[in-house]
């Protein structure tokens, strides 16, 4: 058994302007909308180390020293933060076991014990920007094994029903190759929607996923948590 998590540790993307106020928190300066270290750091790493996966991937790192306040992160010594070309902010792999990255169309393919995991994050605002990149994933997904895309789609979706026409017909492309494997998680966030997902191969069985809903001061998403078969 393989235990995954998937989680957006940003936050509101209000806190985008609070810069302009000088607002702080606790005494601390907020400055963006992503993750917050010292407001957020402790909750994080006692979460992950109450779940004890076997690999993460966290979302929404804005700078690379940011890292150090999830403590739980030093009993995981393969870890490789990865810059995405759509976003500012970055993806953080961390894992019990090696593993090796490579790209694919812009994507990043990340190989661990004979599974390959593609961790997303994809545009907030544009549902078109989402279906493009949803095509992409299509064609590289048709010609692998053992596949898994996870992470903050930003489908704006609850269960069956969709906002966009594009979430949609994005929705609709990845999973005709792919199966849904977080289709009964009905939301994965604070405002009751399900943008954070989990696709993987049909020959995959999952044996348990669910969306724990724990969220920490500004936090807007909940991580998934998956128990994938080996």
């Amino acid at each position: 058994m393989t235990c995954i998590i998937t989680w957006n540790i940003g936050s509101f993307d209000f806190l985008k302007y609070i810069k302009y106020f000088r607002i702080k928190y606790r005494g601390q300066k907020i400055s963006n909308q992503y993750f917050q270290p010292i407001i957020n750091g402790d909750f994080v790493s006692k979460s992950i180390e109450k779940i004890n996966p076997d690999i993460m991937f966290l979302q929404e790192f804005y700078f690379s020293e940011d890292i150090k306040y999830i403590d739980i992160l030093k009993n995981y010594p393969y870890q490789k933060l990865i810059n995405t070309w759509y976003h500012k902010h970055s993806i953080l792999i961390a894992s019990k076991y090696k593993f090796t990255i490579f790209w694919k169309k812009s994507f990043p393919m990340v190989s661990c014990d004979k599974l390959n995991f593609i961790p997303i994050h994809l545009n907030s605002f544009y549902a078109s920007k989402r279906l493009e990149d949803f095509l992409i994933l299509n064609k590289i997904s048709k010609n692998l094994s053992n596949t898994v895309i996870l992470g903050d789609t930003n489908i704006w979706s609850r269960g069956n029903k969709f906002l966009f026409k594009n979430d949609r017909k994005a929705y609709k492309v990845i999973t005709g190759c792919l199966r849904d494997f977080s289709k009964e998680i009905i939301s994965t966030s604070y405002f009751g929607l399900g943008l954070d997902k989990v696709f993987g191969s049909k020959n995959l069985k999952i044996n348990k996923i669910e969306s724990l809903k724990i969220r920490s001061h500004f936090m807007d998403h909940y991580p998934i948590v998956i128990d994938l078969e080996n």
